[in-house]
């Protein structure tokens, strides 16, 4: 039993890749945005919903786990308690922590991906366009898009990155090598 954790900005693949695991190793994903939107829904403000939207998603995994089934916890991952979370759920579940990240850095076809994926509510149509309940967000999606980047947090060791350039059947064997026991 596993707990996998994803990272990476908007648009880079984290759910792609997701959606891979739970095909191939019959994981159970956990997706923020979707918890988020869900919470948007029920008529939170967007602050609370952030919040709301991390504890749902670790009382999901926790229940998970103890049901005895893999996880993924699929969301940016930019804040420190956002990995020791994760971590610390893994570790009180007997689950083998894991964490892969989608690194992207070419915000032109980050901006393409975010056009043309499946959106949510909680998702930006663009780079430069926020998601509408965050219509006060600065429109420089560039800057913010950069300082993503900069926050991901990671694992000292034991993680694999991603180079989500590259198309998806070049990156799905190396998800395969990290997962496998």
């Amino acid at each position: 039993m596993f707990l996998l954790q994803m990272s990476g900005v908007p648009g880079s693949g984290k759910s792609t890749v997701a959606a891979y695991v739970v095909e191939t190793y019959g994981a159970v994903a956990i997706d923020y945005d979707v918890i988020k939107t869900a919470i948007l829904d029920a008529d939170f403000d967007l602050p609370a919903s952030a919040k709301a939207a991390y504890e749902v998603m670790y009382a999901t995994a926790r229940h998970t786990l103890t049901q005895g089934h893999s996880v993924i916890m699929d969301s940016p991952c930019a804040w420190p308690r956002i990995l020791t979370t994760g971590m610390e759920i893994a570790r009180s579940h007997n689950a083998t922590y894991k964490y892969i990240e989608c690194q992207i850095q070419d915000l032109t076809l980050l901006d393409q991906r975010l056009a043309t994926r499946p959106r949510l509510r909680t998702h930006r149509p663009r780079i430069n366009i926020p998601p509408a309940d965050a219509a006060s967000e600065p429109v420089d999606g560039e800057t913010l898009f950069r300082d993503w980047l900069t926050r991901i947090q990671r694992p000292a060791t034991n993680y694999l990155q991603l180079d989500m350039h590259r198309p998806l059947a070049e990156v799905l064997p190396e998800v395969d090598i990290y997962l496998k026991p």
